[in-house]
């Protein structure tokens, strides 16, 4: 089997992602604590077809991404990459902790540029190699209250359609997924109360993965997953720009009013 690398893999899509990767790769597991990546694997296991193994790095901090990108690059059967560690903060961006902000572009950017470079160069010796790029529908749209997390995610939408577009003559598939509200513990440890939306707003992580690698066998550039989510990215791309910034405002409020 060949070996697939799931960043954030311990909980919600990346976790989904293993599970459903494990039917035919080996999967290594990249997350920041060790013992939530081997509670992951101890649940997946049983049912897995390849191996499962636990990496334990920080990738918002640069010598972590460094080090990844090492492994990868000498790795033979290296050949699909899943980049979705991430995170996201609320609140007007001017009362934010400032490096908890950079830390943020450090993970959701940085640490992805980086990984996506160093498969890409060893993909290409290949003539083959898969990458999925984890942006958001928040990715479409300025978002007052989430505003970081937004840009990082319009970056990394932007960023993986030109990669796609070079990668292609390559016999490299590169994906944006663009999820919308997704349960896991995202939105908790964001701070971001999710009784506040509506239910049928609301994808199970399963569903998500299961949209994305069939895109991913078509190689679609753009997997904006669910109806609800790709109806929401075609009408923002009609209404005026101020409507647009004003209404994701009021949907990302967090006063509780």
């Amino acid at each position: 089997m060949k070996n697939a690398y799931v960043t954030g893999a311990s909980q919600g899509i990346g976790k989904e992602f293993v599970r459903a990767l494990a039917k035919n790769y080996n999967v290594i597991l990249v997350s920041r604590t060790i013992a939530d990546l081997n509670k992951a694997i101890a649940e997946i296991e049983p049912t897995a077809k390849g191996l499962l193994t636990a990496l334990s790095f920080d990738l918002s901090k640069k010598k972590s991404q460094e080090d990844l990108a090492k492994i990868l690059e000498k790795d033979p059967d290296f050949e699909l990459l899943v980049n979705n560690a991430g995170f996201g903060t609320v609140g007007e961006f001017a009362s934010l902790d400032l490096e908890k902000e950079l830390d943020e572009i450090n993970l959701n950017v940085k640490a992805l540029v980086t990984l996506t470079h160093a498969a890409l160069k060893e993909f290409k010796k290949k003539k083959k190699g898969y990458i999925i790029n984890v942006a958001s529908v928040a990715g479409f749209l300025p978002a007052p209250g989430s505003a970081i997390y937004a840009a990082t995610k319009a970056f990394v939408k932007s960023f993986t359609e030109a990669i796609h577009e070079e990668a292609h003559p390559h016999g490299i598939y590169v994906q944006a997924l663009c999820p919308g509200l997704t349960h896991s513990d995202f939105h908790q440890r964001a701070g971001i109360e999710k009784s506040k939306y509506p239910s049928f707003m609301w994808q199970d992580a399963s569903e998500v993965v299961e949209e994305s690698l069939s895109a991913l066998r078509s190689n679609s550039a753009v997997c904006v997953t669910g109806t609800v989510n790709q109806g929401v990215v075609g009408l923002t791309g009609l209404l005026p720009r101020s409507w647009v910034r004003k209404g994701a405002g009021k949907f990302m409020d967090t006063s509780g009013k």
